[in-house]
């Protein structure tokens, strides 16, 4: 697929995604990649889960060139420059939800009893739940019923639940169990993206995979 493709493919759909959405700001500082993202399983692993369609991974990015994961030979989650990264609240709301107690893993395990691992669940809207999940075991700063706003520190980047890399997952539901509802696709914005060489300033889209993303 072209360039010109691409961007008209985004573009249709940012115009498909439900209007009343609330719009996010991305729950990070500095230049991270959308890891899994988009509307088809072969760019999303999450669209073969009905509560977590949509969702997106972001990994971070850093090295001499901005394009690494990680330094070093990735031989410990602590290699990974996502790693203890600051995760921050995407929206204002009140957190429903939260789990800080669960161990990371080290590269090569899971917890897939844990799914989520430690993480964070936001009520934003009516019927609209932000999943954060993979935080670092003890890091999560807030609790169930404390009102968060737009930018917040909640905890740190982790590898705890059935994840592979430390990694930040986001993902909106219409319920406030996880996977027990259906997700629906965020937008994300004003926010800078980087697409195959092309950078656009300051725009709203719902993400794929492949985008290096960063707040304004």
């Amino acid at each position: 697929m072209n360039f010109a493709r691409i961007t008209l493919a985004l573009f249709f759909l940012a115009i498909a995604t439900v209007s009343a959405a609330e719009e996010l700001v991305l729950p990070f500082e500095g230049h991270w990649f959308v890891m899994q993202g988009g509307d088809t399983p072969n760019v999303n692993h999450h669209m073969t889960v009905r509560a977590q369609a949509y969702g997106v991974d972001f990994v971070k990015v850093g090295g001499q060139a901005g394009r690494q994961l990680a330094s070093g030979d990735m031989n410990t989650v602590g290699d990974f420059f996502s790693w203890g990264q600051t995760v921050l609240s995407p929206a204002d709301g009140i957190v429903v939800s939260s789990v800080t107690d669960l161990p990371d893993n080290s590269l090569g395990t899971k917890d897939t009893t844990n799914p989520a691992g430690n993480h964070v669940v936001i009520k934003i809207a009516e019927d609209q739940f932000v999943f954060l999940a993979h935080f670092q075991k003890d890091s999560i700063r807030v609790k169930k019923g404390d009102l968060v706003q737009q930018g917040q520190e909640l905890g740190l980047c982790g590898n705890s639940g059935n994840s592979d890399y430390p990694h930040i997952h986001l993902h909106v539901q219409n319920t406030p169990e996880l996977n027990s509802g259906t997700g629906t696709n965020p937008m994300f914005g004003p926010i800078n993206v980087e697409l195959t060489g092309k950078r656009f300033e300051l725009v709203s889209w719902p993400l794929i995979r492949g985008l290096f993303v960063w707040n304004e």
